[in-house]
């Protein structure tokens, strides 16, 4: 008999349901929600999906559409602080007090399931969705902006009987054992969560990718607004400020947007959140005004996507853990720092395609790139650091068994105006904001 007595309970409990299943099957959640009576069916959805810029175009997307007086709800993942961030309503992130409620209402139900159904019950990520979907039922908001977990076609999130509007954000390699090895295969996935008749806001993807997605939104009849199509985002150059500077053309037009992110992906990323929350906010029978957008992005923050931690010396995390990332990385400080040294303390995954994105940031001539180990999550592993520096020819690669220890080394040798980066793996940059 489980007992969850505790919001921590529930969290163990949430946490100790087996993991992958990527069947094609949503035998298991459906079973699981109809048993709590459907709750998907109680909420409104703008569904996103993309290797990366899924957490930041939906924090922006949900600041915009606050701005017209809508309440917005967010499924997110991975949480960065704490667990409650994965759910968060208007006001912030679920309380402890919810959690533990729905899920002394859930676990019983799964339990049940994995004694019935020929697969087991629900898993981690399908038992989460489950009580997100409670969570909103009970708490309504306007619109829930719904990130995905990995892919689209079969992803536990894909359940939802109807939605706004669809976001794909980027297409890249990653996650390449459950979505394909090419970038039709894993665009193919993303572009399940196209919906008929309903419009879809992307990014700016790579025509492979661009190729999967158009056919299948003109086959399902769904409006598309491609980034470098429909719309149009040019950066305006300047760098004595923190943030960026941007100009809007085609079905939104503005000039001169500023947001509080940094990285000329980030302006990208404004761009989709914004055509995406112009087009929720007609649907819902409200405007989004230029001063509106204004107004979002300027207070919009996301941690560890490029976030500035100190000042003295300038300190920044980075959550770039797959080589999309690392370019676009490389690419912010080949434009903005390129006049400092650059000090790269990396951490990552054993099993991520680490060497090539150290060499993306060792090609860098202004980057001093020390590799580090940090404390394994869960059952994950940790990549070896001199194994990992082995890898990395033609530049001097110096390794640390643990980041803190790295990090008083760099920063007793950085001057003035260099600057600390902590990068790699999303666990890794949690890991150091929550000591720093």
């Amino acid at each position: 008999m489980i007992t969850i007595e505790t919001a921590a309970d529930a969290i163990a409990y949430i946490h100790g349901r087996h993991k992958w299943k990527k069947t094609p099957s949503f035998a298991r959640i459906e079973a699981l929600l109809d048993r709590l009576d459907h709750p998907e069916r109680a909420s409104k959805f703008i569904h996103i999906t993309g290797t990366n810029g899924k957490g930041s175009t939906s924090k922006m997307i949900a600041q915009l559409l606050r701005q017209t007086g809508l309440t917005v709800g967010m499924f997110t993942s991975p949480f960065i602080m704490t667990f409650n961030e994965r759910v968060q309503g208007n006001d912030g992130n679920i309380p402890d007090a919810d959690l533990l409620a729905i899920m002394q209402r859930i676990a019983p139900i799964t339990e049940a399931l994995d004694q019935e159904l020929p697969d087991g019950g629900p898993t981690e990520f399908e038992t989460l969705t489950a009580m997100m979907f409670v969570y909103f039922a009970e708490h309504p908001v306007d619109v829930v902006v719904l990130e995905v977990g990995v892919g689209g076609t079969w992803d536990t999130t894909e359940v939802i009987p109807d939605k706004l509007l669809s976001v794909i954000t980027t297409v890249g390699l990653d996650h390449m054992q459950v979505l394909g090895n090419s970038l039709a295969e894993i665009a193919t996935q993303k572009a399940g969560i196209i919906q008929r008749q309903r419009p879809v806001v992307t990014g700016r993807l790579p025509e492979e990718a661009r190729q999967v997605v158009t056919t299948v939104a003109k086959a399902a009849g769904a409006p598309i607004f491609e980034l470098g199509h429909e719309f149009e985002v040019a950066m305006v150059p300047g760098d004595t400020e923190w943030g960026e500077r941007f100009n809007l053309s085609g079905t939104v037009t503005q000039q001169n947007v500023f947001v509080d992110l940094m990285g000329d992906y980030q302006i990208e990323n404004a761009a989709v959140a914004i055509q995406a929350a112009t087009l929720a906010a007609q649907l819902l029978g409200r405007e989004l005004t230029p001063e509106m957008v204004e107004t979002a992005l300027a207070i919009v923050t996301w941690p560890v996507r490029f976030e500035r931690v100190s000042n003295t010396p300038l300190t920044v995390l980075d959550g770039a853990h797959n080589q999309h990332g690392v370019d676009a990385l490389a690419a912010t400080l080949a434009r903005r720092f390129k006049q400092r040294t650059v000090h790269i303390l990396f951490g990552a995954l054993a099993d991520k395609a680490y060497p090539e994105m150290l060499h993306t940031l060792a090609d860098l001539p202004n980057v001093d790139l020390h590799v580090v180990s940090f404390q394994n999550p869960g059952s994950r592993t940790v990549l070896d650091p001199s194994e990992a520096a082995a890898q990395v020819t033609g530049h001097a690669v110096t390794v640390h068994q643990d980041w803190q220890t790295a990090y008083q080394t760099v920063k007793a040798l950085a001057k003035q105006n260099d600057m600390i980066l902590f990068t790699g793996s999303l666990y890794f940059v949690s890991e150091v904001r929550a000591n720093l």
